[in-house]
């Protein structure tokens, strides 16, 4: 006569716990070998654990209950190779997703640490290295400033588009005119700073000295901050040669006083 296991052996030599086999039972995945009809309990067979062993597996590879019943009536060499092809190309997609949020996670860590360490308003210069950023598409010709938050959906589509990762600090460029010598007066292009080896290279953020300054302001309020740069540069001698970027350090992801957001302008000089 074939030995029997209770429910709690069978758990503990197929590795599925007590409450998943009698869900798998109910499910009709994994029936038990004999169930007692005057108390109810579960009895399986040493032989059972070869599909269990299957349940396992499959379940650890991240199927479907309904794909692994039908699997366990029809499997075949040729069936698990197909489906593991299929499966590995699905975590592929997973695990490049999941790096994007963690570089999103990273880049909000950095941003909130830095504007943290300045922790005041100042002016000051620093040498940069390159950065990969990607740029949106064209602010409209003579847009209204207070209406620039009406284009956000068009950058956020960009985004998406590229499957660049949503939630990313999200800065504005404004770019520096060479026959004038000046920078324009209002933003050209919204844009993100990318973490580094996630993505293509779509835009490079020159290497160079840059001056650079932060200030606690809400939203659309940049004319102060930018005035300081400039007297700043023409006390030392600066000459402004390329674009300038604004983005908050600190914004309402982690700040709920709009006064205490923080603003940084990058300006690159000469």
């Amino acid at each position: 006569m074939e030995k029997l296991l209770k429910i709690s052996e069978f758990a503990a030599l197929s590795g599925i716990s007590r409450q998943l086999l009698i869900y798998y039972d109910n499910q009709g995945i994994l029936h038990p070998k004999q169930v007692d009809r005057e108390n109810g309990y579960r009895y399986y067979s040493y032989h059972q654990l070869t599909a269990a062993s299957v349940i396992v597996s499959l379940r650890q590879a991240g199927m479907s209950l309904e794909y692994i019943r039908t699997y366990l009536m029809e499997r075949s060499p040729e069936k698990l190779m197909v489906a593991f092809r299929e499966q590995e190309n699905n975590l592929t997609e997973q695990i490049q997703k999941l790096e994007r949020i963690r570089g999103m996670v990273q880049s909000r860590l950095e941003h909130t640490e830095q504007g943290i360490c300045i922790g005041e308003e100042q002016i000051w210069t620093a040498d940069c290295p390159e950065e990969n950023i990607f740029l949106g598409p064209a602010l409209p010709k003579g847009y209204e400033p207070s209406d620039s938050w009406d284009c956000l959906p068009a950058f956020y589509e960009a985004c998406i588009s590229q499957n660049i990762q949503i939630g990313l600090t999200v800065g504005s460029l404004v770019e520096y005119d060479k026959r004038t010598e000046k920078l324009l007066d209002r933003p050209t292009r919204y844009f993100c700073r990318l973490p580094e080896q996630q993505y293509p290279v779509f835009h490079i953020k020159p290497a160079g000295r840059y001056v650079m300054g932060t200030q606690f302001t809400d939203y659309g309020f940049t004319d102060a901050l930018y005035q300081r740069i400039f007297r700043y540069a023409d006390a030392h001698g600066l000459k402004i040669c390329g674009d300038a970027y604004e983005e908050f350090l600190i914004d309402e992801i982690a700040e709920r006083d709009v006064n205490r957001y923080m603003l940084q302008i990058s300006v690159q000089i000469e």
